[in-house]
């Protein structure tokens, strides 16, 4: 492993959780700190985007040695609309 590499996913990580859950980490700490690489993990673990479990899993394995197999947290079921209203679009009149 080299360290570029874990800082490396550990910022897609960090961008990722930060743009679908509004959760913000530190990369460049959980590159130095072990303990808190596995919270971090934990909670991408339990995080909705598959992506997010999918480097959460490949940062496990480039720092800690082969992960172990998790199931994936399954999708929040979205609400259903009722028959002839739009659902509403959560971008519209909101600046990012």
């Amino acid at each position: 492993m080299t360290e570029n590499e874990a800082l490396l996913l550990a910022t897609r990580l960090y961008v990722r959780m930060r743009a679908n859950g509004g959760r913000v980490i530190d990369a460049v700490w959980m590159t130095q700190n072990v303990e808190y690489a596995r919270e971090v993990l934990r909670l991408a673990y339990a995080h909705a985007d598959g992506e997010v479990q999918r480097l959460a899993a490949r940062f496990e394995e480039l720092v800690f040695g082969a992960a172990a197999p998790r199931a994936a947290a399954p999708a929040a079921p979205r609400p259903a609309a009722a028959p002839g209203l739009a659902v509403p679009n959560k971008y519209v009149g909101v600046l990012r």
